[in-house]
């Protein structure tokens, strides 16, 4: 009686060792997801950081265009200033006064001084007031031409009032 009960045990542990086996190439198939699904985060993650990368480069490159404008320089120059230069105005200030002398700059920075947009668009105003017609010299020009007697002074009329 007592052997036919070894050998009950003996199967027992044959069957267990049969369901260990497929366990295995379940944790194997388990493995070989888990590393698809690393392969698929770090492309992820190198994409993200791709775009971080460009996202990064135009805010530099736009902070830097500002300052330059802000002062008036020439945008080329923006190619010479080092990479490792931090984008703020403090930092990109202090090294075009420092390398001013090499770019042909005035060391004096041009916040204070006139936009120079502003400038033109001020001169251009000036120039319409100055050359313009007013409501009076309007009136002049009616009379002038009403009280023309003969072609030449009508044409005399029509160059001096710009007509």
């Amino acid at each position: 009686m007592g052997d036919g009960l070894m050998s009950n045990y003996d199967y027992e542990d044959d069957e267990f060792d049969t369901t260990e086996d497929t366990s295995v190439s379940t944790n194997n198939d388990l493995v070989k997801q888990l590393r698809k699904a690393n392969k698929a985060k770090e492309k992820e993650l190198a994409e993200l950081q791709a775009k971080m990368g460009d996202l990064s480069k135009a805010q530099r490159e736009r902070a830097i265009k500002d300052v330059l404008e802000a002062r008036g320089v020439n945008k080329k120059i923006a190619s010479f200033i080092p990479s490792d230069l931090d984008p703020t105005e403090e930092s990109l200030s202090k090294w075009l006064d420092d390398n001013s002398d090499v770019f042909g700059l005035s060391t004096e920075s041009n916040q204070d001084n006139v936009d120079p947009a502003q400038a033109a668009a001020y001169k251009k105003m000036n120039q319409a007031v100055n050359n313009g017609i007013t409501a009076d010299s309007n009136d002049d020009i009616m009379k002038k031409l009403l009280n023309a007697e003969t072609p030449e002074q009508l044409a005399e009329v029509m160059r001096s009032s710009g007509l």
